[in-house]
């Protein structure tokens, strides 16, 4: 028998039919950059950032929080996920 996961840690990479999601990499800072500076992001969780406040802001290997996950499609990153326990919430950007 498999022994259970945490809540806290997902399998890395967890893998789904479509997509990929897994623990934030260098290589992933462009991609966090973009996603922030986006206004259409920035729509959805208090406006985007200014760009050269995130390059400096951004560390190296961004989003290494635990619990965070990217999701990738196709290699490429394309946003990223907190999962939560049921009946808790987390408000604002993550």
């Amino acid at each position: 028998m498999t022994e259970p996961v945490p809540a806290d840690r997902p399998p890395d990479p967890l893998r789904t039919g479509r997509l990929v999601l897994r623990a934030s990499e260098a290589r992933d800072r462009a991609a966090f950059i973009e996603l922030f500076a986006s206004p259409e992001v920035g729509a959805h969780i208090g406006g985007p950032r200014p760009r050269d406040e995130l390059e400096r802001a951004v560390p190296e290997v961004p989003g290494r929080r635990p619990g965070l996950l990217v999701a990738e499609l196709d290699g490429a990153m394309i946003g990223h996920a907190r999962p939560a326990r049921p009946g808790t919430s987390r408000a604002g950007p993550s």
